[in-house]
């Protein structure tokens, strides 16, 4: 059995983040986003934008990869797989900001520095693509009158080698705790990202993942939890 392989954490306590990351002008980048018309459930409590990047050495974008859709085996996504799931790109000014910079940079060196992600290297590694990675935002909202749900498939795995989950907001809104699981579905940690920049970075192998709804705070009409995915493939 592999073991369980993650890490938790905030971006911005790391000695190397640049403090002036302009989070707020990359925050407000989840205010443009579609709703996600694919949910199995009907659900329309999901917003969403979706891109595929290649990255150098340096963990800079070297190429965006234009494709025609998102598709998971039904092995993976029991609610959503088997079906091409087609989603507004990510605007690459966001992609631009020192914040997505530093992220790719950051997982990156993390990835490229353990014993998990050894590759064999480039004799240029600073302009070769050597990772692909897809990049989602998400927007989970919740009403007095309706929950919204993270996970909506359960507990799954997302079928790359690496995850980066981070919290760009929540407001207004309770739950939404992350849950980590061995790869036979026991819980082993719960932990609510509540600050911003607050990740759970993992080895998707060796664990899976699930996240419990959320639910409008009672003096809000309506209420949201933001959350920025990396999966290096």
């Amino acid at each position: 059995m592999n073991q369980p392989i993650y890490a938790l954490g905030n971006v911005r306590d790391d000695p190397d983040w640049d403090r002036d990351d302009d989070w707020e002008i990359f925050s407000k980048f989840w205010e443009s986003l579609s709703l996600d018309t694919h949910m199995g459930d009907g659900g329309t409590y999901r917003r969403r934008r979706y891109s595929t990047v290649l990255l150098d050495g340096e963990g800079g974008v070297a190429q965006r990869i234009d494709h025609d859709g998102f598709l998971q085996s039904r092995e993976i996504n029991r609610l959503n797989g088997g079906v091409i799931r087609r989603f507004d790109p990510i605007d690459p000014a966001l992609l631009d900001t020192a914040v997505v910079r530093q992220l790719l940079a950051h997982f990156t060196a993390r990835i490229e520095n353990s014993a998990h992600g050894d590759r064999p290297q480039h004799p240029n590694r600073s302009q070769a693509p050597i990772r692909r990675v897809n990049i989602h935002q998400h927007r989970i909202t919740a009403t007095r009158t309706s929950s919204g749900n993270p996970t909506p498939e359960g507990v799954h795995r997302d079928g790359v080698e690496h995850i980066v989950m981070m919290l760009v907001a929540r407001k207004d809104i309770s739950g939404g705790s992350s849950t980590l699981h061995d790869n036979d579905g026991k819980p082993l940690l719960t932990h609510t990202l509540t600050s911003p920049g607050d990740y759970i970075f993992l080895e998707d192998r060796t664990c899976m993942h699930s996240a419990s709804p959320v639910t409008a705070a009672p003096s809000a009409a309506e209420g949201h939890r933001d959350m920025f995915f990396l999966e290096f493939c």
